[in-house]
């Protein structure tokens, strides 16, 4: 007999769905979990968003997930948690964790001794990743940031199956734009794969705006994602059309408080020693030039005029 599940002290009989505040170790700080137990066995399946705060289509999409599958269609578990960076979201504060100016999705696998931001990520990692099948992680083009569509899988793991089946599941995606593989071990789905658990990335949307047309979008791919993983009735679609594959991917971050101006925009084409942009300080001084490694193709500009150090700026593969 199927049994009642619980995640971070709230229960969900078979067939039913509860929601509310799980707390993070020692802190006031709390998620908010949803729990949706299906009443046929099946996966478990972790469904997260707002770890950046203001990507705004994967954050609505969630929401409605969770407001409206019915828990009776579902085979397995879904446990949700939206926004994982409250305060981020409802501070409209982009990349960081408000509290102690952290970027959530560099932290994993977290330190239960270090501050909020490392907290969530240590409970994220041990109560939620490590007891699922899957991870499912959205994103989107923060407040700053004018980029493309794709589906990150990680590349990381010395478990070959985790990594096959996450690469597996990328395919599924139906409107990315291109599909990357990642290097990264510190983001949230990488870390889940070094666990042992299949995870994709999801990123669609730009510059925090939203509209019906995006949701939707997010709604479909994560929709289908959950037919592939048999989590709902109904066969999965593969994505039919031709997408870029990126396997090598450079993140850049400034490296100096100041203003920012790109050389290229999203979805140039640069080669290797072509500029990419420059910061200057605020009397027009050029504190940094950038310039590309390798040939690729432009994923992501900030079109923010104003940075501060450590934060993004451009980001291209191949």
């Amino acid at each position: 007999m199927k049994a009642s599940i619980t995640f971070g002290g709230i229960t969900a009989a078979p067939g039913t769905k509860a929601s509310g505040w799980a707390p993070v170790l020692d802190t006031d700080y709390k998620l908010p979990v949803t729990v949706i137990n299906g009443a046929r066995e099946g996966k478990s399946v972790l469904l997260t968003s707002a770890i950046h705060g203001c990507e705004y289509p994967s954050i609505e999409a969630v929401f409605r997930i969770a407001e409206n599958i019915d828990p009776q269609e579902l085979c397995g578990q879904l446990i949700v948690i939206n926004p994982v960076n409250v305060d981020g979201f409802l501070k409209r504060t982009p990349y960081i964790v408000p509290q102690d100016g952290k970027n959530l999705n560099r932290l994993f696998p977290g330190n239960p001794a270090g501050t909020l931001g490392d907290k969530i990520a240590y409970v994220l990692t041990e109560e939620y990743q490590k007891r699922v099948d899957f991870h499912i992680d959205t994103h989107g083009g923060d407040i700053p940031e004018k980029q493309l569509s794709y589906v990150y899988y990680p590349g990381v793991s010395e478990d070959a199956r985790a990594l096959a089946l996450s690469e597996e599941a990328a395919a599924y995606v139906l409107y990315a734009d291109f599909v990357i593989k990642s290097r990264a071990t510190n983001h949230a789905y990488n870390y889940a794969a070094i666990c042992g658990v299949p995870s994709v990335e999801l990123e669609l949307g730009d510059c925090a705006s939203w509209d019906e047309s995006e949701v939707n979008l997010y709604l479909e791919n994560i929709y289908n994602l959950l037919r592939y993983l048999r989590l709902l009735p109904g066969e999965a679609r593969k994505r039919e059309r031709d997408v870029l594959y990126i396997t090598r991917g450079e993140y850049l971050d400034a490296d100096a408080d100041g203003r920012w101006y790109a050389c290229v925009g999203r979805e140039d084409k640069v080669r290797r020693g072509q500029k990419l942009g420059e910061i200057r300080d605020l009397f027009g001084r050029t504190l940094r030039e950038y310039y590309a490694e390798f040939d690729g193709v432009v994923l992501m500009v900030v079109a923010a005029l104003a940075v501060k150090k450590g934060d993004p700026i451009i980001a291209y593969g191949c």
